[in-house]
């Protein structure tokens, strides 16, 4: 069946910008029957996959997420700003606000403020031991002293002298995990309270976990990390703290610090009176790029860091243009050490569209991906094996249309035999078919373990990618209207919810682990 179009347009888009949320709660919504049962619905779309049913954090996408999602039984959270270190519910809010940069835990800011309340009141009702944040002054009025919120000091300026201290401070206390400079490059081997190997932050690369703003850092200093080996600094509080916190955001520029920021955008398909070919032709100078902050599943410091987006549509099809940096072109995955390059886009096949991660159950997702192995295989021809091992010797293929006395004895190469003896081949598998015409696959999920390539006579998407200065340009196209069953609708005047999704071969990058987007808004143009 054919999916109906998504939900109508914005009357004005932001193109381009990133849709505004606000990363603390306007108000205060205590717990009610119903809003928990928001919070519940919400935790079983949008959280379950990775936190499990229960909440222990060890749903079934946890084996390919490092670092760990957190427990919400033990309830021991990173990111608290009380002396007991347990979080306030503000803290909750923050983190389900801004995910948690340097993990797999993406921005929910995109979500309503009801929900997000929602969603803190329902994780606090897993916690084996529930815990009440101390008020910050007795009924007196008068401060009690390492007790609730932590209350910040005035910040002291930046000043030489406050350096010096910094660094004697961070070389006696912070040193020994962190590095010398910072880049978090020690031996010392640590582990998790749940004995998850971990390791130190690099402080050099701007990503943190938690707000990045001047006194988050500085509580983040003070009151360690829950549940990691980052411990409480209490001996720091007051104008040392202050002192690591100058030196530490000196480590990094805001414009690394800006970068990681999930964030939710519209891409715009402008109409234009023709498409381009390919991935350098100026035409697409009419499309607004969008970057797009890319998370790794499974965290590194060497990844790709953001995708840059543009889309085009003439009325007939559309075309996505894909753009990202990688310093090595992964091209072939032939021996069992080679892992190729890749890039997905996923689009919803309904307006409030699935878990972001290959749809849910009975919520398909429609998946357009290319590969560099095969890009590679169109250019000049088919990789077989023996392009990779020249002086190969291999059994010969049977070919029915050749006299028996004619067969080759050896370097018959797979498009001199039948299908019938390439079994992948003569089943249909259109990844194993020599012939093919395109570097795409049009495929189809509804959770993990569920992906699967669409009909053949279905396969619709076509794709085209280039790689040079360390830079990969792939363009996907696809006729706007759907062709067979759960291929997604792109009428214009419509906005499809659409993410995306890039592997790095020579970082081992396979299968579930990539780097990915949450969901963005793809509004095509009239």
């Amino acid at each position: 069946m054919h999916m109906a179009p998504a939900h109508p347009s914005p009357p004005a888009p932001t193109v381009g910008r990133a849709v505004p949320v606000s990363l603390a709660p306007s108000r205060y919504l205590a717990p009610f029957p119903e809003l928990l049962g928001l919070g519940k619905r919400l935790y079983e779309k949008h959280c379950v996959a990775c936190h499990g049913a229960d909440g222990r954090g060890e749903g079934e996408a946890a084996y390919l997420l490092y670092p760990k999602p957190r427990d919400f039984v033990e309830a021991k959270y990173a990111l608290v700003s009380t002396w007991e270190r347990d979080p306030t519910d503000e803290d909750l809010f923050r983190t389900i606000s801004r995910g948690m940069p340097g993990s797999a835990m993406p921005s929910w800011g995109h979500l309503a403020e009801e929900e997000r309340w929602g969603l803190v009141h329902y994780v606090k009702s897993f916690a084996e031991k529930p815990w009440q944040v101390k008020p910050a002054t007795d009924p007196r009025g008068e401060e009690e002293a390492g007790t609730g919120v932590i209350r910040i000091p005035p910040e002291p300026p930046s000043t030489p002298e406050a350096r010096a201290r910094a660094l004697e401070r961070y070389a006696d206390a912070c040193a020994s995990c962190h590095g010398k400079t910072g880049k978090g490059d020690t031996t010392e081997q640590q582990k998790d309270d749940k004995g998850y190997p971990t390791r130190p932050r690099d402080l050099t690369l701007g990503v943190y976990k938690g707000s990045p703003e001047p006194t988050e850092i500085y509580r983040r200093i003070v009151a360690g990390m829950p549940g990691t080996p980052m411990p409480m600094s209490d001996w720091a509080y007051g104008e040392d703290a202050w002192h690591l916190v100058h030196l530490v955001r000196s480590w990094s520029s805001d414009e690394q610090r800006a970068r990681v920021q999930m964030k939710k955008f519209t891409i715009v398909a402008r109409r234009a009176d023709r498409l381009p070919e390919h991935p350098d032709a100026g035409a697409w100078r009419l499309a607004v790029p969008v970057k797009l902050h890319l998370m790794p599943l499974w965290w590194r410091a060497e990844r790709p860091e953001e995708v840059t987006v543009r889309a085009l549509h003439d009325g007939k099809d559309l075309a996505l243009l894909l753009v990202w940096s990688d310093a090595t072109h992964d091209h072939t995955a032939m021996r069992p050490q080679d892992f190729r390059d890749a890039v997905a886009a996923q689009f919803s096949l309904t307006p409030d569209p699935p878990f972001f991660a290959m749809g849910a159950k009975s919520q398909f997702v429609n998946i357009w991906m290319w590969k560099s192995e095969r890009q590679a295989d169109l250019e000049p021809a088919f990789q077989d094996l023996e392009k990779v091992y020249p002086n190969l010797g291999i059994d010969s293929y049977p070919n029915p249309e050749i006299s028996p006395l004619e067969q080759p004895t050896r370097q018959a190469l797979t498009l001199q035999a039948a299908p019938t003896f390439v079994t992948g081949w003569g089943a249909g598998n259109i990844v194993s078919d020599p012939t093919r015409a395109s570097a795409a696959e049009d495929l189809v999920a509804q959770g993990f373990g569920t992906l699967r390539a669409r009909p053949r006579s279905e396969q619709a998407a076509q794709a085209r990618g280039v790689y040079a200065t360390d830079t990969y340009r792939v363009i996907f196209r696809r006729s706007l209207a759907p062709k067979g069953e759960r291929s997604v609708s792109l009428m214009p005047g419509s906005v499809v919810p659409v993410a995306f999704a890039v592997w790095n071969g020579s970082a081992g990058d396979r299968d579930g682990k990539k780097s990915v987007t949450i969901w963005q808004d793809l509004w095509i143009e009239r």
